[in-house]
């Protein structure tokens, strides 16, 4: 390949892939910007009833049925990215306390790089390849851990229904979510406790996804850092 033709090749594949990979990837820790709600794909199922905004209070996610907030980079390697998020039910029109749920390393079943739009219903995600963690589901009776397959299979893995693992009025909860590309492994966290884990996973890379469904929630500070490959 002549050199003037192997540069522009390098250089286009540069600029292609900065835009999928997270600050994170560069620096040891990304504090994701809240405010700039740009960054995040939104899907609604009803979105004339619901409303997302950046306020003082952080990002808030006032859903009146299924909602999910994409973030718009493609994560890849070993991170963690932990988040504290409440469910407010003092403000708003969806007082319910339910659903502090997520997505994570998610991907379309046929290797594209982005993730298709999707109309915010829960089965509409269904053929994606992810996890999903529901904590405090079903009016705060369950806490589930499943892998979807891509072909429409909700594989749950495990579940934690007792009163730690639930939500608890008032309260924020921090949620640590670890993916070890490097040792196929994943895991997540709740308040400093281990919550679940995942060995010899097969999707090392995708999108992260806030998800809840029917309430009111607030998003107050995110951060996805860096992890050394041996820890």
């Amino acid at each position: 390949m002549p050199n003037f033709f192997k540069r522009c090749y390098l250089t286009l594949s540069w600029l292609l892939s900065i835009h999928f990979i997270s600050p994170a990837q560069e620096n040891s820790t990304w504090n994701v910007p809240l405010n700039e709600i740009n960054r995040w794909i939104i899907e609604l199922e009803y979105p004339e009833k619901s409303t997302i905004e950046a306020t003082s209070e952080g990002l808030v996610i006032d859903s009146y049925g299924g909602a999910t907030l994409w973030l718009d980079s493609l994560l890849t390697g070993d991170y963690v990215l932990q988040y504290e998020r409440e469910i407010s039910l003092n403000k708003g029109e969806n007082k319910r306390l339910s659903d502090l749920n997520q997505f994570w390393l998610a991907q379309e079943p046929h290797n594209e790089i982005k993730l298709k739009p999707r109309d915010g219903r829960l089965d509409s995600y269904n053929d994606l390849i992810l996890f999903y963690v529901g904590i405090g589901g079903n009016n705060n009776s369950t806490t589930r851990f499943r892998r979807y397959d891509g072909s429409g299979e909700r594989i749950l893995l495990a579940e934690k229904n007792e009163k730690p693992f639930l939500l608890e009025a008032g309260r924020s909860d921090t949620i640590c979510t670890f993916v070890r590309a490097s040792k196929r492994q994943t895991e997540v966290w709740m308040n400093g406790k281990p919550l679940f884990v995942e060995e010899g996973i097969q999707n090392t890379k995708g999108y992260f996804g806030l998800r809840l469904t029917a309430s009111r929630q607030v998003i107050k500070w995110m951060t996805i850092s860096k992890l050394p490959q041996n820890q």
